[in-house]
């Protein structure tokens, strides 16, 4: 048993051998805790052994069970010393962590980090104590300040450095000359819908993208243009679908790629199966094309937001593994999420769900864009155009958010107001504007944390699910405007 000065450290070995029999039990519970927390967080060195070798096999996307990680301890002294490795299949005899996981994983944290703190105590004691150099308390404070700041931000002394502001000035010189040589970029940009990567920016690792709108404004469908085309471009997408299952997706990503490649038939052919002998041989050389695309879909029947993160870290290693990174999650809806913890008030529920979401963004390492719903009070105004206002009972989505997109088209609303055929003047005027809305759909920032606000007016043919940019029709669209 480790001390210290003679005393017990803080410490619960048993939540350890819970967590680690978990993990091995439901691999799942092993890619939930990665990032949460590490090998130094245990305090029995035998099990922050196990627990290493248990996620760097997960990172390699293989299955951990006492018979996998056998070979790996069968020569650890610390594990012969407990009667081999049978003490692996021990670990998992109970079951006892399945249900409290997550409470043994931050119990682990938090030891971790008294531990930390008691070890800083006896560091600033024996500085203090020290008088063999120049006296200067003030500098002694202040490493003790670091020292505490370091337990504060990761539960251990050896926390990562700051860094200086001069450090950090030539590093974003560099990066700014990077983006303007051509190698580096803002963001993941997409294929051939040129508009939304003006109005975002580029999507960048770390950020969070909110994508809002009424029902019937096209967002699954601009959420598609987005995954096709930075699948199209080599960037590896995951799209996790909470609203419809995948076939219903893919028949839009169909729709459209048919449409593209020169095909009349619309949404409903596909669905129906009225595909004819030509549309089938497009539907092959499509096929043979997209073969080697990196995107994946995900439709989970119950996703928790804390969830997200350890699901992208899967895809994570999964496309490493073929050679691609993943680049962009895309999460539709967020409505549709299950809040990390259950609260009486649902704004609450929505705050924590997308302080998860970005969290999952910062610590992935990719770009994560999430749809949202807008509640009805849109509707009750004469100009319907989402506004940044209308996020307010939405929890904290508009602070957690980085960039907030909304899509709007004016058409939905004008078919509402179609006049009688006998009013000729008001179906005159009625016309005129319909020709101008008609296939049209408005995509526009209301905020971007890192650059301007920005509007575009694309194309979204509603029977093909097809959203295109204004080069669509300046190029005459078809299969060329693919870059494949």
């Amino acid at each position: 048993m480790r001390t210290h000065d003679n005393i017990a450290l803080p410490r619960n070995v048993e939540a350890e051998a819970a967590l680690l029999g978990a993990m091995m039990i439901d691999n799942r519970i092993a890619d939930e805790v990665v990032g949460r927390v590490e090998p130094a967080h245990f305090f029995e060195p035998l099990h922050a052994r196990i627990f290493a070798a248990i996620t760097g096999m997960r990172r390699r996307d293989m299955l951990v069970t006492p018979v996998t990680l056998r070979p790996m301890f069968e020569a650890d002294e610390g594990i012969i010393a407990l009667g081999g490795p049978s003490y692996l299949g021990a670990l998992t005899g109970s079951g006892a962590g399945l249900i409290g996981a997550r409470q043994f994983a931050q119990q682990i944290y938090d030891l971790a980090s008294l531990r930390a703190l008691i070890e800083v105590g006896r560091t600033l004691v024996e500085r203090a104590m020290d008088t063999s150099e120049e006296i200067n308390p003030r500098a002694q404070i202040e490493a003790a300040e670091t020292l505490l700041a370091s337990v504060a931000i990761g539960g251990s002394a050896a926390a990562p450095k700051p860094v200086g502001f001069a450090q950090a000035w030539d590093g974003a010189i560099r990066k700014a000359k990077a983006v303007a040589n051509g190698t580096a970029s803002r963001g993941a940009m997409i294929a051939r819908f040129v508009e939304w990567n003006e109005i975002t920016g580029g999507m960048s690792p770390g950020q969070l993208i909110l994508l809002g709108g009424r029902p019937g404004m096209g967002k699954t469908a601009i959420a598609l243009a987005v995954a096709v085309g930075a699948a199209a471009a080599g960037l590896g997408v995951l799209f996790i679908s909470r609203e419809m299952p995948v076939d219903q997706l893919m028949f839009r990503i169909i729709a459209d790629m048919m449409f593209e490649a020169g095909s009349a038939v619309t949404l409903e052919d596909v669905m129906s199966g009225r595909l004819n002998e030509d549309d089938l041989v497009r539907a092959e050389r499509i096929r043979a094309r997209i073969d080697d695309w990196p995107l994946v879909f995900e439709e989970p029947p119950r996703l928790n937001a804390a969830q997200v993160a350890p699901l992208i870290r899967k895809h994570q290693r999964q496309l490493e593994s073929k050679g691609h990174t993943l680049a962009i999650t895309i999460v539709d809806y967020l409505g549709l999420l299950e809040p990390p913890v259950k609260r009486q008030n649902r704004e609450q529920e929505m705050g924590d769900t997308s302080k998860e979401l970005k969290m999952a963004a910062r610590d992935t390492g990719t770009a994560v864009v999430a749809l949202a719903q807008l509640n009805r009070g849109v509707e009750s105004r004469d100009d319907k155009r989402p506004m940044l206002s209308d996020l307010r009972d939405s929890g904290s989505l508009e602070q957690d958010a980085d960039t907030v997109v909304f899509a709007y088209r004016a058409e939905y609303y004008l078919k509402q107001t179609e006049p009688d055929v006998h009013d000729v003047r008001k179906r005159d005027a009625w016309e005129v504007e319909m020709g101008t809305e008609r296939d049209r759909l408005d995509v526009y920032s209301a905020k971007v944390r890192q650059g301007a606000t920005q509007r575009r007016k694309v194309y979204f043919f509603g029977a093909r699910q097809a959203v295109r940019g204004v080069d669509y029709m300046r190029e005459g669209g078809g299969a060329s405007a693919w870059p494949v």
